[in-house]
């Protein structure tokens, strides 16, 4: 009966460790430096006791050789080595399992149970507000707790939504939610988990969108909605994700989660494309492989499927495709007459014989070709200035500048600032060129802000103005604008 006289001391141990704590002298008022080196004092203290009856007990028994005392030396809990796991390990070590099961019942073992329990969370609860709030948050993260109960523990739950972002604690908020999506991402969390995490339940249209946690949910959908796309899942997979399934196709567009799912299709086509997907691939995800006449052209995926070839015509005229080859590639090869204009990709047939030079044109703006390099291809330095003007090299050269003008002058017209703007002026470009292109822009009459912007003037003081490379030309500009228009200062 040696084991039992030193299970007996154990619990004598652990009941002085209780007392400990119950009676350490840490009070909320203190500072947190205090509070915490107060309970460290006091578990180190606990901890020397416990190694001495420990070691009090191998001396007298090899009994509980091998039975833990916890790791944690920060947690009380783990110095008791009295939890499920362990209690289990006790009986299935120790012979005399009646006699222990009397132990456990004891009044003495109850005491100390409870002793134990109470010390536990008195520590915990004295601790946790000496914790630096990100590191709540980080504890929070990692017991998974919810958006509601960290809203509750920053004083937040009782705020209105249209105030949660003028509360003092928002931006641990913003933080934790923030730093759960992620996590949410990886354990691929459903719509209705989303709503429900951010208290989204029962919003809609405005209300939905107006409120704060809307932020939280968009970056979410719109990361899983090209997860899905990378995935390659099938369109009316991702329509019952996003609960667009119960409504009409018609009303689908003013869905608040429609647009995640054009962001889904986007990102489809983007793979498509990538992989170098055939168009009868492409019909069939889209759902059009079955559809001819006017029941393809209305079906409410037919738009996807023309951008995405249209995509495909502007590459192939980049790369000045062959007629006959985008023929095969429509899959229109060895077709002709009624047969052929029946088929429902002759449309962009036709189309890359009338447009191809416009699709062409797009496709280099979009692949942000200079003018220099348009300069460069034609070798318009070759043509002699004596005839250079009238030269169809040099006709091509000042269409593909006037077009990048009216381009970027379009943008900023529709609200992109000049940091937004595409820079199609290489800085590269010879000094004959840059000044045929300071030509055409008088010619043309182009505003000043455009000028400086594509010069690379723009945003320089005087100072700065005159020392740069690229100021010859710019004078010559104000020199030829003032010279056309005397009202110009």
């Amino acid at each position: 009966m040696r084991w039992y006289h030193v299970l007996l001391i154990l619990v004598s141990s652990f009941q002085t460790i209780s007392n400990a704590f119950s009676t350490s002298p840490i009070t909320t008022v203190a500072s947190p430096a205090h509070s915490i080196s107060t309970s460290f004092a006091v578990t180190e203290t606990a901890r020397r006791r416990l190694l001495r009856v420990v070691n009090r007990a191998n001396a007298e028994s090899n009994s509980f050789k091998d039975v833990g005392y916890g790791e944690n030396t920060g947690d009380v809990s783990g110095y008791s080595g009295y939890d499920k796991s362990s209690i289990k390990d006790l009986e299935e070590r120790v012979t005399g399992t009646e006699a222990f099961q009397k132990l456990k019942s004891s009044k003495t073992f109850k005491s100390f149970s409870q002793g134990v329990t109470k010390a536990t969370n008195t520590f915990s609860d004295k601790i946790s507000p000496a914790l630096p709030m990100k590191a709540k948050l980080q504890v929070w993260s990692n017991n998974g707790k919810s958006v509601s109960f960290v809203r509750k523990e920053l004083g937040m739950d009782k705020l209105d939504d249209a105030l949660l972002k003028q509360a003092k604690n928002f931006q641990f908020y913003d933080d934790y939610v923030t730093s759960q999506l992620p996590i949410w991402a990886k354990n691929e969390l459903t719509l209705d988990d989303i709503v429900s995490q951010l208290g989204l339940r029962g919003l809609s249209g405005s209300d939905l969108t107006s409120n704060p946690n809307f932020k939280y949910y968009d970056q979410y959908l719109e990361h899983q909605a090209l997860v899905w796309a990378t995935k390659d899942l099938d369109l009316d997979d991702v329509l019952v994700r996003l609960d667009l399934n119960i409504l009409p196709a018609a009303e689908r567009l003013g869905a608040v989660n429609f647009k995640f799912y054009e962001e889904f299709v986007a990102g489809l086509m983007r793979s498509w494309m990538e992989k170098g997907t055939p168009l009868d691939d492409v019909m069939a995800k889209l759902k059009l492989d079955k559809l001819t006449g006017e029941e393809l052209l209305k079906h409410p995926n037919y738009k996807y499927y023309k951008n995405h070839v249209k995509n495909y015509l502007r590459v192939w005229a980049f790369n000045g495709e062959s007629l006959d080859d985008v023929a095969v590639w429509l899959g229109l090869e060895n077709m002709q007459g009624k047969l052929l204009e029946s088929q429902p990709n002759y449309a962009f047939l036709k189309k890359y014989w009338d447009k191809s030079t416009k699709y062409e044109e797009q496709e280099m703006l979009k692949r942000r070709i200079t003018s220099f390099q348009v300069w460069d291809d034609l070798q318009v330095f070759r043509v002699k200035q004596s005839r250079r003007k009238n030269s169809e090299t040099y006709k091509a050269y000042k269409h593909y500048v006037n077009l990048i003008d009216d381009y970027i002058i379009r943008l900023k017209d529709r609200g992109f600032t000049e940091d937004e703007l595409p820079r199609m002026t290489s800085k590269n470009a010879a000094p004959d060129e840059m000044m045929e292109k300071t030509y055409i822009w008088t010619q043309m009459r182009r505003p000043e802000w455009y000028v400086k912007f594509s010069l690379g003037l723009d945003g320089l003081g005087e100072n700065a103005l005159k020392e740069a490379a690229n100021f010859q030309y710019y004078e010559y500009y104000l020199r030829a604008m003032k010279a056309v228009n005397p009202t110009v200062q």
